[in-house]
């Protein structure tokens, strides 16, 4: 007889946010830990690919759970994501094939594009612009070889 356990998925999915949460508040302790946005991103746009709602709305958790960290606005990375998702993405995914090329793009578009998405939108709204630092630049370089082995 086998043994199976209904709602394996979704624990294991939890235990993933519970696991999220304490690693992005050691990276705000530990500047060299990479907050892993672009992670975030490639996951949000598999779940919107997939329709996986159920992923969707955990990986929608995760980045809520980074803006509050991070000090962003309530549900601007999940605004710039979804625009991503829905315009550019697929017009990337139509000129090349290259998987790890992707996965460069991806990490370009969620580091670069989300500061430049916060210093427009800050600039149309009269607030200071988000400040960049050298560790943007290893965040990205972390988090591409993290994507090349996950796609």
């Amino acid at each position: 007889m086998q043994r199976s356990f209904p709602y394996q998925n979704v624990i294991s999915r939890l235990f993933l946010v519970a696991l999220f949460i304490i690693y992005i508040s050691l990276s705000s302790l530990y500047l060299l830990l990479p907050p892993l946005l672009a992670i975030l991103f490639y996951a949000y746009y598999d779940a919107l690919t997939k329709h996986d709602l159920f992923g969707l709305l955990i990986v929608v958790i995760m980045l809520l759970v980074f803006e509050a960290e991070k000090g962003f606005w309530f549900g601007s990375t999940i605004l710039f994501f979804t625009v991503l998702s829905y315009y550019l993405i697929p017009k990337f995914e139509q000129l090349i094939q290259c998987r790890i090329c992707m996965g460069a793009i991806f990490v370009a578009l969620a580091y670069p594009g989300y500061w430049l998405f916060v210093w427009i939108a800050n600039g149309v709204l009269l607030l200071p612009s988000p400040a960049v630092d050298w560790h943007i630049g290893l965040y990205m370089i972390i988090e591409f070889l993290i994507i090349a082995a996950l796609v």
